[in-house]
């Protein structure tokens, strides 16, 4: 399983310079050139344009690193956004950010906590304070020294440990693509007249950890020797230090050999001028140590202290030397080897170069990193879809229809996957396959368009409690008023996940505008999607899920020919003849009346016409139908054979099905699809989900709606089609459906919803 796009927040105290500040833009750039929403919370500082420049988003946060009470207002402000941006990975790269961080991520719901990274950067003095960084779900250990501080003193699992050494950009890093003109520029920038004179370069802050001191007294010890002194590194950071340093320089009459360089921004160009760098670390170990492995890129040799990440990066003898920490003895004569020795310095220097471009790259950190966070995200998944849920769908009735097919197919679903499935209808014929099938039925009559349906919300609410609902999902529009009331009426806090599902092309108005209120909305097609965009006040949380159809249920192999015989006996169907069969409820919208008219055109060819549906849904309509085929001599024809509980057999008896909704669009068109499904060629009117289900030419035919005379042609057309045709546009229907509407997919996603907004609705009072 690989994770999705992730949300990714990075914090930090600033943006400055150093190796965790590196390392965080390297990655975040990485992030958000694959794809992934790459965030980074900081004070600001110089790297913060690049950031930007790259697609990164950057939130300035002035105080994110100041040890004092300001800070603490960037706590219920962290949770707040961690919430509205859905934030999968919370990286945290400093201990005060971290505490930060850290205490508005305690304070979320579980649930709707993103993943929790921390990195040891450093050899943090050992205190609850530095505990912090022990706290990340997964903390990210930048060296094997870094590693074996942490388990040393810290009661910290290994198994939750990540070794990722930190890593250099070797593209910028490569001699290869600094070009002369800068190396030129900064050459006369820093008055390198000669290019003779071996030049010693130390970067890093000036800070008395960094060992520029002891790097000027171990070249005191050598000063009868040729050389040029840099260390470079920012001297208003630190003026106290930097003002020591230049009394240091004097002292021992270095001025015209060593010099305070100030911040570089080409340090690429900087390793280019350099024969050897030092780094010189002297009271506390590097914890890596990027600007020896940087050096080495630029095939420059080092010269490092032989404690923490140094052991690890520079091979003494191979890419460089080490020497004793806080010994400017064997500093000095390490340096003396180098600048005595161009052809030793030229060996290390290549070899340098394919060791750290073998092992320590910016793109390998990276992809280790990522692939750390989709671990933990992946984790986080499959605890969360491990968790039962208690779901329950509310609907007018359960006789027969696309709304309850789609509940039915949702309850069986989730009785399968070990899930509570829950539904509350007035009842009707398909309770008892309901019930056959694991889903709990409570009988409620909410879909009343009456004052009685409202007498329901008190004992709808006490159920929903009761019985720990997790998710309601709401199908029609009276029992959502019904479902909608009694959720509003429990605390935020307590609330299941609210899910409603636009089932058709409701009237646009106040009372339809309830489908639109779940904090998701299911949209069954395309068109319906568009529908609840243009007509109501919802751009976010519409999810399309297309309708889809049990494609074992419906498919031709699996119905017993008895069945079929069985269906056209009861119908009276000769064989020879074809079939043209609308299915469907017996009501003006879906066009019965317009498809008998067409009939009347279509004199030359001998076949049945079958009109599938309750007669006694709507009696007044079906007298009316009856009356048509009796009064234009349809008798022979045209037939009412009432409701089907066995439409795949149905179908079984069609050669060509009709879907004639006319005087509004069918939402998705579901017998449409099960027609498809069972490899029949079908005739519907172009607009709505037919649109999105049928291919014109290719599967059936698109008419216009309410045009009996087209109607009329494409029946006439699919009715001069020899059998092997028909067969073969059936066969590219049911591919059709196989690739895009079975109820599996529909199921499983919707499922996955549930869960999406589970997650991101977590804790209302905080997320919302």
């Amino acid at each position: 399983m690989v994770a999705d796009k992730l949300t990714v927040v990075q914090v930090l105290p600033e943006l400055d310079e150093g190796g965790v500040e590196g390392e965080t833009v390297d990655l975040a750039v990485y992030l958000a050139d694959i794809g992934y929403k790459s965030i980074v919370i900081s004070g600001g500082g110089r790297l913060v344009p690049l950031l930007e420049e790259s697609g990164v988003l950057h939130i300035h946060w002035p105080y994110i690193g100041e040890k004092s009470v300001r800070c603490l207002q960037y706590v219920s402000k962290l949770r707040r956004f961690l919430c509205e941006e859905k934030v999968d990975i919370l990286h945290l790269r400093s201990r005060l950010p971290a505490w930060i961080g850290y205490l508005s991520w305690k304070l979320m719901p579980e649930n709707a906590r993103p993943s929790l990274i921390t990195t040891f950067h450093g050899f943090y003095s050992v205190n609850s304070y530095s505990a912090i960084m022990t706290k990340g779900e997964r903390v990210a250990a930048v060296s094997e020294t870094i590693k074996e501080h942490i388990l040393e003193n810290y009661n910290v699992d290994e198994k939750r440990i990540d070794l990722i050494h930190g890593g250099f950009d070797s593209k910028v890093f490569s001699p290869e693509n600094v070009t002369e003109d800068r190396v030129s520029f900064l050459r006369n920038k820093l008055n390198l007249s000669s290019q003779d004179i071996p030049v010693i370069i130390l970067p890093g802050r000036l800070t008395q950890w960094k060992g520029q001191d002891l790097f000027i007294e171990s070249l005191a010890l050598i000063k009868h020797l040729d050389f040029i002194a840099l260390c470079i590194g920012d001297t208003e950071e630190n003026p106290s230090y930097s003002r020591k340093l230049r009394e240091k320089i004097k002292h021992h009459g270095l001025t015209e050999k060593v010099e305070l360089a100030g911040h570089c921004s080409d340090m690429p160009a900087v390793f280019m001028l350099a024969d050897i760098v030092v780094s010189a670390s002297s009271t506390q170990p590097e914890a890596f140590g990027k600007v020896a492995i940087e050096a080495m890129g630029m095939e420059t040799p080092v010269i490092a202290t032989a404690h923490g990440g140094s052991l690890e990066t520079v091979l003494p003898g191979e890419t460089g030397w080490l020497v004793p920490p806080l010994d400017p003895e064997k500093l000095a004569a390490a340096i003396e080897d180098a600048i005595s020795d161009p052809e030793k310095v030229k060996r290390f220097g290549e070899q340098g170069k394919k060791w750290v471009n073998e092992r320590f790259t910016a793109s390998s950190m990276c992809r280790k990193t990522v692939q750390l966070y989709q671990d933990i995200y992946n984790s986080k998944l499959s605890r969360n879809t491990s968790r039962l849920l208690t779901v329950m769908q509310l609907l007018p009735e359960l006789e027969s229809g696309g709304v309850e097919r789609g509940t039915l197919e949702m309850g069986r679903h989730l009785v399968k996957k070990g899930h509570r499935s829950i539904v509350v209808s007035a009842g009707g014929r398909l309770v008892d396959q309901l019930e056959k099938e694991g889903s709990e039925h409570i009988e409620k009559n909410i879909g009343s368009k009456s004052p009685i349906a409202l007498l329901h919300i008190l004992p709808l609410r006490r159920l929903m409690k009761k019985e720990k609902v997790d998710i309601l999902h709401l199908r029609s529009r009276m029992p959502a008023w019904v479902g909608y009331i009694a959720w509003k009426s429990i605390s935020r806090k307590h609330r299941p996940v609210l899910i409603t599902t636009f089932h058709g092309f409701y009237s646009v108005n106040a009372y339809s505008a309830i489908m639109a209120k779940g904090e998701g909305v299911i949209a069954i097609s395309k068109s319906i999607k568009k529908h609840i965009i243009e007509n109501y006040d919802r751009k976010t949380n519409v999810k399309l899920i297309f309708r889809g159809v049990d494609t074992d249920y419906f498919d031709s192999e699996n119905i017993d020919l008895s069945r079929k015989q069985k269906l056209a006996k009861t119908w009276n169907l000769d064989e020879g003849r074809k079939v043209l069969m609308l299915p469907g409820r017996l009501t003006e919208w879906k066009g019965q009346e317009l498809f008998l008219k067409s009939l009347l055109d279509v004199n030359s060819f001998d076949f049945a016409a079958v009109l599938v549906g309750d007669t006694l849904d709507n009696p007044g309509y079906t007298a009316e139908l009856e009356e048509l085929i009796e009064k234009n001599a349809l008798t022979g024809t045209a037939r009412l054979v009432g409701h089907c509980s066995d439409m795949p057999a149905a179908f079984m008896l069609a050669d060509i099905v009709l879907s004639t909704s006319s005087l509004e669009p069918e939402a998705f068109g579901r017998t449409t699809v099960e027609a498809m499904a069972m490899g029949k060629p079908v005739i519907a009117t172009a607009h709505g989900g037919s649109l999105e289900t049928v291919v014109d030419g290719e599967n059936g035919w698109l008419v216009t709606p309410s045009d009996e005379k087209q109607l009329a042609k494409a029946i006439k057309t699919a009715l001069a089609i020899e059998k092997d045709e028909l067969d073969r546009m059936g066969e590219k229907g049911k591919a059709r459906v196989i690739k895009n509407f079975t109820a599996q997919a529909m199921c499983e996603q919707t499922e996955a919803y549930y869960r999406e907004l589970l997650e991101a609705t977590g804790d209302r009072t905080v997320c919302n």
